[in-house]
C-alpha cells in the first residue's frame, strides 16, 4: 500500500516532539532557528544529543544508523575510542596557546607523506578558510586577478565560492558549453561575478577554450575533482588530465579542493588519478571531527606565507590555526585510516551500492547509484549524470520521501551518504533491507 509524504510527516512529527519544541524555541534567537543552512530540514530538523560509533541519538531518544557522518567528516564514526582518548589527554594539557606545538609539525609531515604535492602546509580552522587562502595566494603568485570554478560546485562560503553554486536551471545560466557567472548569495562584494570564470564540468574541450580565452587574467582554477556538492559527478580521467596540461602550459595555478574528496583514498583523488595539483585544500577528515582545515602545495607558491625574512606577502593569522584539539584529532584519525583501512571502507561502500542498485531494480524503480571511494549518491535518473545540469534533473520529491521513510525507520541518509569505518555488513544490510521495505510503499 503506497504511503504518502503527508503520512510520513505525521509520523515524523510524532517521533520528534522535543526537536520541534527546540526548533520553535531556537527561532527567537537564531534566524529561522538555524545557524548552519545545510542541516535545515522543512518542517524542522532533528536535534542530536549524542553520537556513539555508527549511531546518533536525538533529543527524543530516537537512535538511528548514521550514513551522513557530519557531511563525510566522521570517517571513524562518532566518539571513536582512540580519538576520544587522544582528545581527553590533550584537553588536560591545554586547548590553545599563543605559540606553535609539535603536533602541527607531525600532522604537516603526515600530510606531505600522503599528498606529495603538498610540499609546504599551513593550517586554518575550516574548509572555507582553506579555499579563501589558496585563491588569495594564487592571485599573489601569478599577479592575475580572476579565478575559475566549475558550475554547481561548492567551495565554502567566501565570495568567489558563492558564484554559480547550485544555481537553478534557467536561461540566466547561459549555454552549457560556456556557462555564465551567477550570484548564489546576496551581499557579495561588487565585481565578484565578473572576477569568476565558470567552467562546464567534464567537458574538456569547452573548458580549455574558456581557459585559453581568459588566460591573461586567470590566476587559478579550483576544482572539486568529484563534484561532490553538485551531486557526486564522477570525472572522466582525460578531463582531469586536460586541466593539468592546459594550466601548466599557461602558468595558471591548479587547485584541488579535496575537503570532501579526500575520502577517496589515503592520498585523495589526486593519488587515484595520478595528477599533482599546484595547491590543495583539506578539512573534514583531516581534522578528525573537530573544527580544522589545511592547505598547501608547491614550495615556491607557499613561500609567500613565509615570515622568516620579514613581513610575509600574505600575513595569514588565526587564533585557532593549528590548535592542539584539531591537530591531535586529525593525527589520530589519519593514523587509524591508512591505505588498508581506506581500501576496506571503499570495498564496503562499493558492495553496499551494488546491493542498493539491485533493490531499486528489483522494485522497478528507476535509479542510479554513484560511488567514489567511501561516498555514494542515489539518483532517481536512468543514468548517472556527468555534469551539474544533468545532476539537477534529479527528483527532489522522491529523495524527500525516501529520506523521511528511512529516518522514521532508524536510518539517516541525505540523497546518499558516507559510511564510517566501524560499519559492518550488518549495517549495510540494515540500509538495504529498509530500502526494500520502503520501496514496497513507494507512491510514485
Amino acid at each position: 500500500m503506497p504511503t504518502s509524504v503527508d503520512q510520513l510527516l505525521s509520523t515524523y512529527h510524532n517521533q520528534n516532539v522535543t526537536s520541534f519544541r527546540l526548533f520553535t524555541r531556537a527561532q527567537s534567537s537564531l534566524p529561522g532557528g538555524n545557524t548552519r543552512t545545510g542541516v535545515f530540514f522543512n518542517p524542522f530538523p532533528v536535534y542530536i544529543r549524542r553520537g556513539e560509533g555508527v549511531h546518533t541519538t536525538d533529543v527524543d531518544g530516537n537512535t538511528r544508523l548514521d550514513f551522513v557522518n557530519n557531511a563525510t567528516a566522521l570517517i571513524l564514526g562518532h566518539g571513536h575510542p582512540k580519538v576520544v582518548d587522544a582528545l581527553q589527554n590533550r584537553i588536560g594539557h591545554g586547548t590553545a596557546f599563543f605559540g606553535p606545538t609539535e603536533m602541527e609539525i607531525e600532522l604537516a609531515e603526515l600530510l606531505k607523506e600522503r599528498v606529495p604535492s603538498m610540499e609546504r602546509v599551513r593550517f586554518c580552522s575550516s574548509g572555507t578558510e582553506a579555499v579563501m587562502n589558496v585563491l588569495r595566494v594564487a592571485r599573489a603568485f601569478t599577479g592575475k586577478t580572476r579565478i575559475a570554478k566549475f558550475e554547481g560546485a561548492y567551495h565554502g562560503i567566501d565570495d568567489p565560492a558563492m558564484i554559480s553554486y547550485l544555481p537553478p536551471l534557467s536561461n540566466a545560466l547561459g549555454p552549457e558549453s560556456e556557462p555564465h557567472s551567477v550570484d548564489s548569495s546576496k551581499g557579495l562584494a561588487p565585481g565578484t561575478a565578473e572576477s569568476v570564470v565558470v567552467l562546464p564540468f567534464n567537458d574538456a574541450a569547452a573548458s580549455e577554450a574558456i581557459i585559453r580565452k581568459n588566460a591573461d587574467n586567470l590566476a587559478a582554477i579550483i576544482i572539486d575533482p568529484l563534484s561532490t556538492a553538485s551531486g557526486l559527478t564522477l570525472p572522466h580521467p582525460e578531463f582531469i588530465q586536460s586541466l593539468r596540461d592546459v594550466t601548466r602550459e599557461l602558468g595558471i595555478v591548479l587547485i584541488f579542493d579535496e575537503i570532501v574528496s579526500f575520502r577517496m583514498s589515503s592520498g585523495g583523488t589526486q593519488s587515484v588519478f595520478g595528477i599533482n595539483p599546484d595547491l590543495t585544500c583539506l578539512a573534514k577528515v583531516v581534522a578528525g571531527g573537530t573544527a580544522g582545515g589545511a592547505f598547501g602545495g608547491r614550495e615556491d607558491i607557499m613561500s609567500i606565507y613565509d615570515p622568516t625574512k620579514g613581513t610575509p606577502g600574505i600575513p595569514q593569522s588565526g587564533t585557532y590555526n593549528g590548535n592542539p584539539i584539531a591537530m591531535v584529532a586529525g593525527l589520530t584519525t589519519l593514523r587509524e585510516m591508512g591505505e588498508t583501512a581506506y581500501a576496506q571502507l571503499n570495498d564496503f561502500t562499493a558492495n553496499l551500492c551494488k546491493a542498493l542498485k539491485e533493490a531499486f531494480d528489483n522494485a522497478g524503480v528507476v535509479a542510479s547509484v554513484a560511488v567514489a571511494g567511501s561516498i555514494f549518491r542515489i539518483y532517481f535518473l536512468e543514468q548517472l549524470p556527468e555534469n551539474y545540469r544533468q545532476a539537477v534533473l534529479d527528483d527532489s520529491d522522491k529523495h524527500r520521501w525516501l529520506y523521511l521513510w528511512l529516518l522514521n525507520n532508524g536510518i539517516v541518509i541525505r540523497q546518499g551518504g558516507a559510511p564510517s569505518f566501524p560499519m559492518t555488513e550488518n549495517h549495510a544490510s540494515q540500509l538495504v533491507d529498509e530500502t526494500r521495505r520502503a520501496l514496497k510503499e513507494w507512491p510514485f
